[in-house]
């Protein structure tokens, strides 16, 4: 499990330095959002493609001497789901409360058409856990595919 752990950590950094470059480019604003949403997304994809590829390729190699089946990666990367989950969550957090409170209300804003929801911030969090589960579970069920290896 060190595997998954490092990777969850990583992936949870990377996202964070990402929001910090986002702000910082000025994406988080009202002006920017539909911008900020493409760019968000496609940053999201590829960090996820690169960290699931790594994952299972170092699990393969380290942990399972260079044979690791669809069964073993899965696990692996799901395992890596459930601790990059709350890392990245509180991470998430920590950069709404302290970095940049107004981008909850700005995404509640532009999400929902001017309906702000009683609880934009707790929207925000909940989506990002939802999102998280689904893809990293769909991600876990693909790249097992492209990193096993039997032995021959």
């Amino acid at each position: 499990m060190r595997t998954e752990t490092k990777w969850a950590i990583i992936a949870s950094i990377v996202l964070f330095i990402w929001l910090l470059i986002e702000k910082m480019l000025g994406l988080q604003t009202a002006e920017n959002f539909q911008t900020w949403a493409m760019v968000n997304m496609a940053f999201s994809v590829i960090l996820f493609v690169v960290v699931y590829y790594l994952l299972c390729r170092e699990k393969r190699e380290a942990d399972y001497n260079g044979v690791m089946s669809w069964g073993e990666g899965f696990w692996a990367a799901a395992i890596m789901t459930l601790i990059f989950i709350p890392i990245s969550t509180l991470l998430i957090y920590l950069f709404a409360i302290l970095i940049n409170p107004d981008f909850v209300h700005i995404l509640a804003e532009k999400s929902s058409e001017g309906n702000i929801a009683i609880d934009p911030f707790g929207n925000f969090l909940l989506q990002h856990v939802g999102s998280g589960v689904v893809f990293g579970l769909l991600f876990s069920l693909l790249f097992p595919l492209f990193t096993k290896r039997s032995a021959d």
